[in-house]
């Protein structure tokens, strides 16, 4: 991965502190003594304070799975880590997310969500070389620091005195170094007997995922339960349109099925969870029924569902080149089909082809998915986009 420059902005990353229906969190105040914890680590092992305590300093990051900007900065967390240890500095991430006040789009950067077993699995792809804990289930100990977003540091004093809290640097969502890096700064006064010149910068990342946002995200499923779903007839020629993708989405999701195929059946609700996920990017999934053109109605039955109506951020797309839908059932040959959408499908059902811009092929699969396989497929493509 590389630098991210697509221009998107998650509706759950925000700049200022975080606001949820029931809580505003609150930042420990200059000079305040750390909380003291006891949470689950991943080595599922009960880690305190004074197990991570650094004979000179203590660094305590609040931090999450998903987050773009948290994801970008785990290079340079474990950059601090591997310069300060030594010297004599503790670190700790927490992880205070609960899985209840997230919803399936914001995890459009990531292939795992928020849970404990996802940070086992994060940790082991990155390399952590810190502790990794998880505060998700009651989020006392974010709220006892007043964590405002991911990543959010605050640094202490041998005596554990809070001297700097906010922003690791100013790398935000760039994989690569940062100009400016006060978390380091401070680090590095404090290691030298003095104060730090700044004391305080604002956390920009993901808001917390407070356990008050559960109906939010309720709401947010509901309106995914309401999008209304039509299935119209489709040709070898209109796919192959769709399939070039010219101009329009960032992704289109080809599934190949029928109603009356056990395996189709089994894998489809991944596929509608994976739609949901990177529906905040422009992400199409686009289902085609073997079906006979009579059995319309029980295919749309089946799709809805399974919820996979328009979303509202490709309508503009669909729209503009004439379509009505996303759903369809072919009528015609089948080896037309096969060389309109992809000339590797040897016939079985069901066929799963992820495209990007101008038709490039991404990820293809006969058979039931392996859902972190297509969702790996689509996040490097998420943070290679730009280059």
């Amino acid at each position: 991965m590389k630098t991210l420059l697509a221009p998107l902005a998650l509706a759950a990353c925000l700049l200022a502190p975080s606001l949820s229906a029931n809580y505003t969190p609150v930042p420990l105040e200059q000079g305040a003594t750390a909380p003291d914890f006891a949470l689950p680590n991943i080595d599922d092992k009960e880690y305190t304070l004074a197990d991570i305590q650094g004979e000179k300093a203590t660094a305590v990051i609040f931090t999450t799975n998903h987050c773009p900007d948290a994801i970008a900065a785990f290079g340079r967390i474990k950059t601090l880590v591997d310069q300060f240890t030594p010297q004599g500095v503790g670190f700790v991430a927490i992880n205070s997310n609960s899985p209840k006040g997230l919803h399936l789009a914001e995890l459009s950067f990531t292939i795992h969500d928020d849970s404990f077993e996802a940070m086992k699995l994060l940790s082991k792809e990155e390399k952590f070389n810190f502790p990794y804990l998880y505060d998700g289930d009651t989020q006392k100990v974010a709220k006892a620091y007043g964590a405002v977003a991911t990543p959010h540091i605050f640094i202490f004093d041998a005596d554990l005195k809070l001297k700097y809290n906010g922003r690791i640097d100013d790398g935000r969502r760039s994989l690569g170094l940062a100009k400016k890096n006060e978390a380091r700064d401070a680090l590095t006064a404090i290691l030298a007997g003095e104060e730090p010149k700044v004391i305080k910068t604002r956390p920009v990342g993901c808001t917390t995922k407070w356990l008050e946002k559960a109906e939010m995200v309720a709401q947010v499923n509901k309106r995914w339960a309401e999008q209304p779903v039509t299935v119209e007839t489709v040709s070898a020629d209109e796919i192959a349109k769709l399939v070039a993708n010219k101009n329009a989405s960032d992704f289109r999701l080809f599934n190949v099925w029928s109603t009356t195929c056990g395996p189709c059946i089994t894998e489809f609700p991944d596929l509608a969870s994976i739609y949901r996920q990177y529906s905040h990017h422009k992400f199409e999934f686009i289902t085609i029924s073997l079906d006979p053109a009579k059995e319309k109605d029980k295919v749309t039955e089946f799709l809805k569902e399974q919820q996979v109506g328009l979303h509202n951020r490709i309508k503009g797309i669909v729209e503009k080149e004439g379509r009505t839908t996303n759903n369809y059932i072919f009528e015609g040959d089948t080896e037309d089909l096969a060389k309109a959408l992809d000339t590797e499908w040897n016939g079985a059902m069901p066929h799963t082809l992820l495209v990007g811009k101008d038709g490039k092929i991404l990820y293809r699969h006969t058979g039931i998915i392996e859902p972190m396989e297509l969702k790996k497929a689509i996040v490097d493509e998420v943070w290679s986009q730009g280059e």
